[in-house]
């Protein structure tokens, strides 16, 4: 079974030609699954577009979103996570996988946005968990342009409910031998990159990832597999888990433009 994952696509019109030659690249492969793991485009028509490379390819296609995905354009945050991403996904082929999980033989999978929640800060820097919310304008674009309702940490534990009984139903089912896991932000310490040497990529590193996300999943002993994207920064590493080692992995990209992953389950 082939899975080609790719992630953050930042989908800009004067690159079409780059983004048809990945989509032909992906094609190439003739993967069993698709999975783009956020971070597709913004405002929505650019989203859009980012999808419909995918149009013709003939297999199942998985999605999960990115935070730039819901930077506020033509609607509100909200209403583009509640109800606009979800349909716009749908309409291209392509499975939301924050509700549901999806089986290929023996292999299940299961995806979140995985938002942040300060579990990645920098220690050194010595900044209260309390004070990241009033600080983030400083140096993450979200601020500006995620307007939802909800607290980080709230909507980074609401996120990690969801996926814990979509994970929990995975295990649970004896037809399932592994479980890949996509995530949008990491999930696990070691692959974010430290830079105690600047103050404002310190500071930064507390909006990459959501290590408690990382401790459920290490927990669950049928992940053999997992990937996230929105660093940017390519990377594997093996993760100890409750079944043996972890096959980690961030997508990345290659010079500036997105990356693909292959896996072959």
């Amino acid at each position: 079974m082939r899975i080609v994952v790719t992630a953050d696509l930042h989908y800009r019109p004067a690159d079409r030609p780059r983004y048809l030659d990945l989509a032909r690249r992906i094609a190439a492969q003739r993967p069993d699954c698709l999975i783009v793991a956020g971070d597709v485009g913004h405002p929505l028509r650019l989203f859009r577009r980012g999808l419909e490379l995918f149009n013709s390819l003939q297999c199942l296609k998985l999605f999960v979103a990115g935070n730039h995905d819901l930077y506020r354009s033509d609607y509100d945050s909200r209403t583009l996570w509640e109800r606009v991403l979800p349909a716009e996904a749908r309409r291209a082929g392509f499975v939301w996988l924050e509700e549901q999980v999806v089986h290929l033989g023996g292999v299940g999978i299961c995806g979140t946005l995985g938002w942040y929640d300060y579990s990645t800060s920098a220690h050194h820097l010595g900044v209260p968990a309390e004070a990241y919310p009033q600080l983030k304008d400083l140096v993450n674009h979200d601020a500006d342009y995620v307007d939802w309702p909800w607290s980080d940490r709230a909507m980074a534990r609401y996120l990690k409910r969801g996926f814990g009984r979509r994970l929990a139903t995975l295990h649970a089912n004896p037809a399932v031998d592994q479980i890949l896991v996509v995530t949008h932000m990491p999930i696990f310490d070691v692959t974010i990159p430290t830079y105690p040497q600047s103050e404002v990529w310190s500071l930064l590193r507390a909006y990459m990832g959501n290590l408690a996300l990382g401790e459920e999943v290490r927990a669950c002993p049928k992940v053999t597999h997992v990937i996230s994207g929105h660093l940017h920064r390519g990377g594997a590493w093996r993760i100890d888990g409750a079944g043996g080692n972890i096959d980690c992995r961030i997508v990345g990209t290659r010079g500036d433009f997105p990356n693909l992953l292959t896996l072959t389950l």
